[in-house]
Parts: structure tokens; sequence; C-alpha cells
């Protein structure tokens, strides 16, 4: 047999017989075959010629990572190789051969190569573990619509956690640490990230190498859901937390509103006494009808509602109130009498403002408060009459308008709040007014 069948006859059967879809090194090539090592390049660049043998060189070179590189690219690094040495390093008793580059290059079948001669059978209907069988790079992204999301959010014996623009999904185990769902169902998806398609509408991207770690049956269900990656794109911030290992400085509207909400229980809490909001927020572990994350029916639009209600106007502490306003009114019933009625919350913060601050138009507090009282409105339109679980694209900017609205009605209380002579003396975890919000 010749020289470059035997080389691609290695090249394969390591890269089938991996568990990881790895390549093999270059010059374990030279080493296995007992060739020359510049002799064994000069037939790998025959190979490339051919659509054979793909490389790739990098800090990590043993994963097909983003793309297959182009042919005389790779002829060229290939060459540069030659000049390549190996240096032996010694670790106390230990002695290792190093080769003297960043960027170490291992060698692959070509997409190509692998549909003709590799046997997926296997693999069964598990899509992107074939994939990844056939050479496509692993760290290329698939798309999927946001309803996907949907079995893993409404099945409570998942852990499913949303981040900004990112998030994560795992099976949950009893306190023996036994998982509590079947075989198939055990998996762990890495991380998934926001997305968009040819309309701007969101979609969820994730990467072929975590799909393929998943169960054939869940592979399949996920399958069903993809959308033709040529139609999409990923959002910068995850692809340069995920990719690149960049510091994300933005933040979605939904953690700026959840600060902002926070700054505001701090600073009246040290300059009151008692603060305006019942509890703070956690703003690492939400739920899913608090993101971007969001498929657009009206069960989950009025769910989201429901919460931001609860983050608002619920979480209004009373109390606050006491020293400063009459905490109930007087209600004519008819016949001259009178009942007396608590406040709502609402009422009585636009009174508070309106007693505590100066404005040059005395129509502010309201048109300031005014979103937090459309949440309320809107929330109580499903307790009022029966709303079928429509879907409906309209949903996302309903939910988009809703929330920077509150956020921007917040974050004017906030700074209002900051004018006071004691506030100077509040430290914020975050300063808000300074962070670059994301509404998307």
């Amino acid at each position: 047999m010749s020289d470059l069948k035997n080389i691609e006859k290695l090249v394969f059967s390591f890269f089938c017989d991996s568990s990881d879809f790895n390549g093999i090194p270059l010059r374990q090539v030279s080493q296995d075959l007992n060739l020359e090592y510049e002799e064994s390049i000069d037939h790998i660049k025959e190979l490339v010629k051919s659509g054979i043998v793909s490389i790739q060189s990098s800090t990590n070179p043993h994963i097909i990572g983003f793309q297959h590189h182009p042919v005389q690219s790779q002829l060229e690094i290939l060459e540069h190789a030659k000049s390549i040495k190996v240096e032996k390093q010694s670790f106390g008793n230990f002695e290792l051969a190093v080769e003297t580059t960043e960027y170490p290059i291992c060698l692959y079948p070509t997409p190509e190569y692998a549909k003709k001669n590799r046997d997926i059978d296997k693999y069964g209907y598990a899509k992107y573990s074939i994939d990844l069988a056939l050479s496509e790079p692993q760290m290329s992204f698939r798309f999927f619509e946001t309803d996907i999301l949907e079995r893993y959010s409404n099945e409570p014996r998942f852990d499913f956690e949303f981040k900004d623009f990112s998030g994560q999904i795992s099976c949950k185990y009893d306190d023996e640490g036994n998982p509590i769902l079947r075989e198939e169902d055990q998996i762990f998806l890495k991380s998934f990230g926001l997305g968009f398609d040819s309309s701007d509408a969101r979609v969820v991207a994730v990467m072929l190498c975590d799909l393929g770690k998943l169960s054939s049956e869940h592979q399949v269900a996920w399958g069903a859901k993809e959308i033709p990656k040529t139609e999409c794109k990923v959002l910068d911030d995850y692809y340069n937390n995920l990719i690149l290992g960049q510091w994300i400085t933005s933040k979605s509207v939904f953690t700026a509103l959840i600060d902002e909400i926070n700054a505001i229980y701090k600073i009246t809490e040290s300059i009151f006494g008692v603060p305006l909001f019942h509890k703070e927020l956690d703003g690492e572990h939400r739920p899913k009808n608090f993101t971007f994350f969001f498929s657009p029916t009206s069960k989950n639009y009025y769910d989201f509602i429901n919460l931001l209600d609860k983050y608002l106007s619920e979480n209004i502490n009373k109390s606050f109130f006491e020293s400063s306003l009459e905490l109930e009114e007087l209600k004519p019933i008819g016949d001259n009498m009178v009942e007396r009625v608590q406040k709502g919350t609402l009422r009585l913060l636009e009174e508070w403002v309106n007693q505590s601050f100066r404005f040059p138009d005395d129509s502010f507090p309201k048109k300031m408060l005014k979103p937090l009282k459309n949440v309320r409105r809107e929330r109580q339109k499903p307790a009022h009459k029966v709303i079928e679980n429509d879907y409906d694209p309209k949903f996302i900017d309903k939910q988009k308008k809703i929330v920077e609205a509150c956020y921007i009605s917040i974050g004017s209380l906030r700074k209002n709040l900051q004018t006071h002579p004691k506030a100077k003396d509040v430290e914020l975890d975050d300063r808000p007014e300074r962070d670059n919000v994301k509404y998307f």
C-alpha cells in the first residue's frame, strides 16, 4: 500500500475511533507510519489537494472548530510546519517532547470524504451526532424556534436556568444523587443563546458539539424545530462571551429593571429606615418569562405580565408610607354613608412622589407611574374573561414595550430618590445609568 493510502487510512480510522471526534496530530502520522516528518507533510499536502484530508491549526486543533479552511491556506500552514522542531522538557523525573509552536496541527477527513466512506448506522436518528461524525465543525451553530424550550421549562424535573442572553438545561436529581428522569431524558445542554432569523425574530442558538451530547430522542425533538442556519445569526454578546471569552458589559432590560428595583430598596431602606419594596429580587435565577427567550403565546405573555406586576406593584411595601400618608380613605356608598377602604400601592406611591419631589409639571408623577398602572390593568384581563392560548408574534413587541416602559419608570424614580441629601452615602452594586441596556 502506498504512503498516501496509508496516511489516508490512518487519518480516517483515528477520527472514526475517537469518541470525541478528534483529529490525529500531524507529527504522529510520521511516527506511526515510520516516515520522514517532512516527507509525510508532502504526502498530506497531496491529500489536502485531493479533498481527502483537512487540517486544523490553532491553540486547540484537536476538534474541528468553526470551519474547514480554504485549501490554499492549509497548504501554506503545512509547508510552514516543516520548520517546527521538537524540544525536550523535563518535569521532575518526567521528560516530554514538545513542539515549538503555539498552533499545533491535527488532521481530519473532509466532510465529503466522510460522507462517502463512514458508516453512520450506529448513530441512528441522532442527527447532530451524525453531523459531528461527518466532520462538521463542532463550534458551528444550529438555530431553533424558541418554543423548543417549552418542553424543558414546563417540566419541573428539569433544571432550567436563564441568564441575559443564554441559558442551560439539565435533569434534576433526588436527595441521594440519583436522576429522577428516565435514562433518555438525563441530558445536559451546556449552553444555549439568543439569535435572530432573517426577519429579526428571536431564535435559540446552540453549538453543534453541545447538541451532539443530547440523547437520540432529544436530538430528534430539537431537529424538528431547527431553522436553516443560512437565515440566522448569533447575538454578538453571546458569541463574544462564549467563543471569544470576552466579558459582557451590556445587560438586558430585564436585569436592568431588577437592578433598579434593588437600588431603590437599598436607597429607601438607608434613608428612611423602611424599604419601598418588600424584598430585593434575585437577578441570577429568575423565571423563563422574565427573559428574551419568550415564545409568543398569550399564555406566556400573561404569565410575564403577572410576574412583572408581582415584581412591581405587589412588591411595594405599604409600611413605607405609614409615617407620611393616610393608608385608607372614606368612600361614599350611598344614603349619606361611607366606608373605609385601603388605598392601593400604586395610589400610595403616586401620592408620596407628589408630596416628596418638586416637578416643573404637576402631571409628571402620574406620567412616570403610568407604565406600572398599565401592567396592573393588563394583568386584570385574564381575570375577567377567558383568553385562548394563541400564538402571535405581536406578543414579543408587547412584552418588549411594556418592560422597557417600566424600566424607564422605575429608573426615573430611582434618579429622583438619589437627589435626597442622604442618598450620596448609599453604596450601590451597579450604576444603572451607565449600563449598556439592551431591549431586543
